[in-house]
């Protein structure tokens, strides 16, 4: 089974727009004021590094304030990026190498991955390793499926836990990503709400990470889509143009969903 978001504002009753309206608010003011303090601390960790450097301290202790520099960095692009969803700022798109986001992705679940002796299978086709996007938020689409991937297969018992990313070249030339496990997976009902933004299955979740990865798809000229496998786990998949100039291609090129 295929579930496809359909275009966001003819999907909403004006209850829901106003929801969705409310939530775009909330983050521009999170996106306000989160940025402050941020910047407070990537300022005071440069100020910290440099007196590290003139003493000659520690290498773990220069190792652990560049972490910290670098997670502070992460977190503010994050912070722009929300604010660039809601239609506060552009954000520029560049040639991002798609293999490279992959790998820095599967990084920061490496703790994860280990903990639940999940074997992951990354495959990029050779025509499928740049893409036209915001670094920024392909990282979120990025860790958005990784993580919705590593929660479902986290209780699985019985079976090996699998996960497999997978990156390809599409029939209009567009670069296809998919992120399959084989974990609990989703229901036909669950998987039609999916895309809504407070609907979610988890625990602890807040509802917007695939509403967020609609959100930048759509930013992107490109598509979403959630499957329900035919054994176990679900596959979730996005299309993005290949360039800011993109030509169909005969590399690599298979069909894709949508």
């Amino acid at each position: 089974m295929t579930t496809h978001p359909p275009p966001l504002a003819a999907s909403l009753e004006p209850e829901r727009q106003a929801r969705l309206a409310t939530i775009g608010q909330l983050a521009a003011s999170i996106a306000h004021e989160v940025d402050q303090p941020l910047a407070a601390i990537a300022l005071h960790a440069h100020a910290a590094l440099r007196c590290i450097e003139r003493a000659q301290a520690p290498a773990q202790a220069h190792a652990a304030l560049c972490a910290v520099l670098e997670a502070s960095q992460r977190a503010s692009a994050i912070v722009r990026s929300v604010r660039a969803l809601a239609g506060q700022v552009r954000l520029e798109r560049t040639e991002c190498r798609l293999d490279a986001a992959i790998d820095d992705v599967l990084a920061e679940y490496a703790a994860d991955v280990r903990r639940h002796a999940i074997a992951c299978k990354v495959t990029v086709a050779p025509g499928a390793r740049t893409v036209a996007a915001s670094p920024v938020q392909l990282r979120q689409l990025l860790r958005n499926l990784v993580g919705n991937a590593v929660d479902a297969l986290s209780p699985v018992r019985g079976r090996t836990r699998s996960m497999a990313i997978r990156a390809r070249v599409g029939p209009g030339g567009e670069i296809v990503v998919t992120v399959r496990d084989n974990g609990t997976g989703i229901d036909a009902a669950a998987a039609a709400d999916a895309f809504d933004p407070l609907s979610t299955t988890k625990p602890h979740g807040m509802g917007l990470g695939l509403a967020i990865c609609r959100a930048i798809a759509d930013a992107h000229g490109g598509r979403l889509w959630l499957d329900a496998n035919p054994d176990h786990g679900a596959t979730a998949g996005f299309a993005l143009p290949r360039t800011a100039h993109a030509h169909p291609s005969t590399a690599s090129v298979e069909p894709v969903h949508g």
